[in-house]
């Protein structure tokens, strides 16, 4: 019983901080077992395996403390999962993948923002277009001049 007398569920609740701790986990998991056969090296000659075999380590600490987070001191409710969200965020992503060979990096880059801003509830265009400006600025800024990466900035 607890104090106002109602009956304790002994069963921790399943909320977001839960599922999210055990998202981390599950990505660091797999991590893990995709770089099983990288070799490691040391701390001094590291291995080309030893960076992500950290972090996916670090992933699965960090999912677990967000667990027990989770379980102890609880967290909000899971809500009910909307499909035009999700499916917008999808989308985004391979317009920019299908866009970025044909139409650089610019274009790719501003489409993919625009679109995943309409997934969210408070779209503004005014904010999106300078985000969209912003990150485009970045990417090329970043991957092109950079890093060297070669990939096409403007379609011509």
């Amino acid at each position: 019983m607890s104090r106002n007398g109602a009956t304790m569920n002994a069963h921790p609740r399943v909320n977001q901080d839960v599922l999210a701790g055990l998202l981390f986990a599950a990505f660091g998991a797999a991590g893990l077992w995709f770089g099983w056969n990288y070799p490691l090296g040391s701390v001094l000659r590291m291995g080309p395996g030893y960076v992500p075999m950290a972090l996916s380590w670090g992933l699965v600490a960090l999912g677990g403390v967000i667990v027990l987070r989770g379980i102890f001191a609880g967290g909000a409710g899971l809500e009910r999962w909307r499909a035009r969200p999700l499916a917008l965020v999808c989308a985004a992503l391979i317009a920019f993948a299908v866009l970025l060979e044909s139409t650089g990096l610019v274009a790719a880059s501003v489409a993919l923002v625009l679109v995943s801003a309409l997934a969210g509830p408070q779209w503004r265009w005014r904010e999106a277009a300078m985000l969209a400006v912003g990150l485009a600025i970045a990417a090329v800024a970043l991957f092109v001049y950079g890093l060297r990466l070669p990939m096409p900035v403007w379609p011509f």
